[in-house]
């Protein structure tokens, strides 16, 4: 069981501005959560936190049941895509999806023949087997966000952590990676969470959405409880009447044709 809990969690920069305040927040063991609000809110904060590539200021973070505040990144367990992709552009694409195991030491470190068997499944159900000769530049950005993806899931983390990582692909590609992303999460069964600002995404990947405002939690439930039942005017505002206004666009498009 992998549980993720954010307790009392608070984030102060040196120039005295509150990112974070106050972040009581479970994950389940399983669970796809996404961290929703506006640029500025939080919620890359609050990841940037779970994954250790920031300091906690106050309060504490557990990774299965484990506190993790003073630990490294690496020694949490996680898996990170971000909104680049980050692949090594001199690698070829089987040599970036097998970096992170071939750095492994001591108990941790698999035969080669493991890792090779790893690459081999991870390209196959990611769609890349022809592609793990290639190197980055010769992929498009949906094959290189996939490669992103298996790199960061081959390594089994006990967590997966994302932060905005469709933003750069366009709208057809954004709805195939979505697709994609959850059908990965199914399969596998990951704990993960997932930062955007797209209310339309949250709603379509999440098994429970966090809105977040102004460093503080807002409201958190499944999708369809918080479009019906929105804790205040900010989450009514921010979720509920942008996708009503895309329903409603959509609406008339259709009715034009």
């Amino acid at each position: 069981m992998v549980e993720v809990k954010f307790e009392r969690v608070k984030k102060v920069y040196d120039d005295g501005t509150v990112a974070v305040s106050n972040l009581n927040l479970t994950v389940n063991d399983g669970e796809f959560l996404v961290l929703l609000g506006p640029s500025g809110c939080g919620k890359s904060t609050s990841l940037r936190m779970l994954a250790g590539l920031e300091d906690v200021t106050e309060g504490r973070i557990t990774i299965d049941g484990n506190v993790v505040n003073d630990l490294s990144p690496g020694a949490r367990g996680v898996g990170m895509v971000f909104q680049s992709y980050a692949l090594y552009p001199h690698m070829t694409i089987s040599d970036n999806l097998s970096f992170g195991l071939r750095m492994e030491k001591g108990e941790k470190r698999l035969s080669k023949e493991e890792i090779d068997l790893r690459v081999k499944e991870t390209a196959e159900l990611l769609g890349l087997t022809e592609q793990l000769g290639k190197k980055p530049k010769e992929l498009s950005g949906g094959q290189r966000q996939r490669v992103a993806l298996g790199r960061a899931g081959i390594r089994r983390p006990k967590v997966l952590l994302m932060d905005e990582p469709l933003s750069n692909l366009d709208a057809e590609l954004r709805n195939q990676m979505r697709t994609e992303i959850r059908r990965l999460h199914d399969k596998f069964g990951t704990t993960t969470v997932y930062v955007t600002h797209d209310q339309i995404e949250a709603m379509i990947l999440a098994d429970r959405i966090a809105i977040m405002e102004g460093g503080e939690l807002q409201q958190h439930g499944p999708p369809l409880e918080v479009y019906n039942n929105p804790a205040n005017e900010f989450v009514k505002g921010f979720l509920c009447k942008h996708i009503d206004e895309i329903v409603d666009t959509a609406n008339r498009i259709f009715d034009e044709r």
